[in-house]
C-alpha cells in the first residue's frame, strides 16, 4: 500500500538518504536538490552493504545529465573513504571507486540498450545496433515527416490544414520561419512522438468549433463598428482596436463556411500585441465617455472569449 504524508524539507531529504530499504518516489521542481539526494543515497547503499555498485541502476534522460551523475558519484566516493573510519566501510567504497564504470549510471535509452546488447537473441535484435544521437534522430524524424507530410498534402487531415491556414510571424529577408505552418506542424509531430509508447486514443473533449467561432466574430463585427469613429484619430483606444476593425474587413471577405480561415484570422488577431494593449483612450464630453465605456466592454469580453476558444480545440 502506497502512503502519501506531508514532510518538511528536511525529513524529506533524511528519509531520501537513510532509508534505503524502502521504495521511495520523489516529486521535485528543478533545482531543488534531486541529483544530490540521489548521490547520497547510492553512496548510503554502498557504504551499508547493501549493493555493489555494479549492481545499482542509476539513470536519467540526457547524457549531459547522466554524465555530472557520474561524476558527482565518483567525487562522494573520494569523500567518503576519506572521511570513512571503519574498515570495511572503506573496503566497500574503494571497491566502488574502483568499479565505478561497470556502474548503470546513463541515460533511460542507454541503460536499455545495454540491457539489449547483454540479450540480443532474446530481444531479436542485431548485436551491432547503434543508439541514435540526438541530432541524428531529429534528422531521420525530419526526412520521415517530410515525406509523410508530402503524402498528406494533397487530402490533409484536419490537423494539418487548419495548421497550414495559420499565419506565420513576421520574418527578417534570410531568417528561417521557425513559426510558420510546416514548422509548427513538425514541432507538434516530433512531441507527438515522445507518447509513441501510449497507445491508448487521445481525449477529444466535445467542442462546436464553428459556434464558438461564430460568437467571436460577431463580438468582432460589432466592436470594430462601434470603434470606427472616434473623436480624434489619436486616441490610444482607436489605435489599440486598428487590428479589431482590420480583421473585421478580413472576416467579411470570407465565406462563412470557411471555418479553417476564420479560425486563423481570429488566431492572428489575438496574438496582435496592440489589441492586447489596455489603453482607455481619452475625450471629454459625456457621449465619449459613454462610448468609451461600451468599447472597453466589448474589448474585454473579446480578449478571453478569443482565447478560450482558439485554446478549447487546436489541431494536433
Amino acid at each position: 500500500m502506497s502512503v502519501l504524508i506531508d514532510r518538511s524539507d528536511h525529513d524529506a531529504r533524511r528519509i531520501i538518504r537513510e532509508s534505503i530499504d524502502e521504495t521511495i518516489v520523489v516529486e521535485a521542481a528543478a533545482g531543488t536538490g534531486k541529483t544530490t539526494e540521489l548521490v547520497h543515497r547510492v553512496l548510503a547503499v554502498i557504504r551499508e552493504g547493501r549493493a555493489e555498485v555494479r549492481e545499482i541502476v542509476a539513470v536519467t534522460f540526457t547524457e549531459k545529465a547522466a554524465g555530472e551523475l557520474k561524476l558527482r558519484l565518483r567525487q562522494g566516493l573520494e569523500k567518503e573513504r576519506q572521511q570513512a573510519r571503519d574498515a570495511t566501510v572503506i573496503e566497500r567504497v574503494e571497491r566502488a571507486i574502483q568499479k565505478l564504470e561497470e556502474a548503470h549510471v546513463s541515460t533511460i535509452h542507454g541503460f536499455c540498450a545495454d540491457l539489449l546488447r547483454e540479450r540480443p537473441v532474446e530481444a531479436r535484435v542485431d548485436p551491432l545496433f547503434r543508439v541514435l544521437t540526438e541530432g541524428q534522430s531529429e534528422r531521420l524524424f525530419r526526412e520521415a515527416f517530410d515525406a509523410w507530410l508530402q503524402a498528406n498534402l494533397e487530402n490533409p487531415p484536419e490537423g494539418v490544414r487548419r495548421s497550414l491556414r495559420r499565419p506565420s510571424r513576421a520574418l527578417r529577408p534570410g531568417e528561417a520561419d521557425e513559426d510558420g505552418p510546416i514548422e509548427r506542424l513538425r514541432r507538434a509531430a516530433f512531441e507527438l512522438a515522445q507518447w509513441r509508447d501510449f497507445r491508448g486514443a487521445w481525449t477529444r473533449e466535445p467542442f462546436d468549433r464553428a459556434a464558438a467561432i461564430a460568437a467571436i466574430v460577431d463580438l468582432v463585427h460589432r466592436l470594430a463598428d462601434i470603434s470606427a469613429k472616434p473623436s480624434y484619430s489619436g486616441d490610444n483606444f482607436f489605435i489599440d482596436t486598428a487590428p479589431v476593425r482590420k480583421a473585421s474587413r478580413d472576416l467579411k471577405a470570407m465565406p462563412l463556411d470557411d471555418v479553417d480561415g476564420l479560425e486563423a484570422c481570429l488566431i492572428e488577431l489575438h496574438r496582435n500585441r496592440d489589441f492586447k494593449r489596455r489603453r482607455k483612450g481619452s475625450g471629454s464630453t459625456a457621449r465619449d465617455r459613454r462610448v468609451r465605456r461600451h468599447l472597453r466592454a466589448h474589448a474585454a469580453a473579446l480578449r478571453p472569449a478569443a482565447g478560450r476558444a482558439l485554446r478549447g480545440h487546436r489541431p494536433l
